[in-house]
């Protein structure tokens, strides 16, 4: 081989070198990627697709265990209308958006009068309570209520300690059954020094000298700063099945949306 030819196969060698490396610099990228809990692969510490092992917020569906159904109820608001309410206890470490769930409605010979379709933001670790305000039974009267999750699976996901320890404390409660209308007042206190807490639902059970469920409300609290204290009222519009002797307040704080 002549020096010419040799030097012209070098260049073509470097040539070539310099291609393939700028190709391999461009792929690497996509061939080599860091495991993410976005790739459709299940990858890294995943325990699987996209969820699960240390490195994902969700969880896998199989990790999940469904919240508990403690008891469901219906009690009368006025003679056609009932608030539902279901006491349920979320034993993950997780919290979930929107999980499906179901109410249905049944008189005392078991036929069928309403159901209520919705969603539900559950915080981690707890028990909370799922209320349904404003269902018609037109005129039959409900005896027997039923509460179910959907089988349709929901995403949850882990969330940092601070936010698990996101609370509203309740003070100044009181309950006044004297006049016409029951009514029940407190008032709710952010103690976060920096966290702005925006829609939580409280729900206000009120119970029997047995502890059995007597009526259930709701409200919701717009927005709580950092520190920032507000009134919250509940009122049934008649009189009440049973003396109360106590009452709960259950908040629901959405974690999903602080400030």
């Amino acid at each position: 081989m002549t020096w010419a030819l040799r030097r012209r196969l070098i260049i073509v060698l470097i040539i070539i070198a310099v291609i393939g490396g700028a190709v391999f610099y461009s792929l690497t990228p996509t061939i080599f990627r860091a495991p993410s809990c976005t790739d459709g692969i299940k990858n890294g510490t995943e325990t699987g697709i996209d969820c699960g092992g240390t490195m994902c917020a969700n969880l896998c569906v199989a990790e999940v265990k469904v919240p508990t159904v403690l008891w469901a109820r219906s009690f009368p608001v006025t003679d056609n209308v009932y608030n539902a309410i279901a006491y349920v206890e979320n034993k993950n470490n997780a919290a979930t958006r929107a999980i499906p769930y179901e109410f249905r409605l049944y008189d005392a010979n078991s036929i069928f009068i309403a159901r209520v379709d919705g969603t539900a933001l559950i915080p981690p670790l707890g028990r909370y309570a799922i209320v349904e305000t404003g269902i018609q039974s037109g005129s039959a009267t409900v005896a027997r209520t039923t509460f179910e999750f959907s089988n349709t699976p929901a995403v949850w996901e882990r969330v940092s300690k601070d936010i698990q320890d996101l609370k509203v404390m309740t003070s100044k409660s009181n309950l006044d059954t004297t006049g016409l209308v029951p009514r029940l007042t407190a008032t709710v206190t952010n103690p976060s020094p920096t966290a702005r807490l925006n829609n939580t639902v409280i729900a206000a059970i009120l119970y029997d000298a047995n502890d059995n469920a007597v009526n259930v409300s709701k409200t919701v609290v717009p927005a709580l700063l950092h520190g920032e204290s507000a009134p919250i009222f509940f009122t049934w519009p008649r009189a009440l099945a049973a003396p109360v002797v106590r009452y709960e307040l259950v908040p629901i704080i959405d974690i999903f949306h602080t400030e």
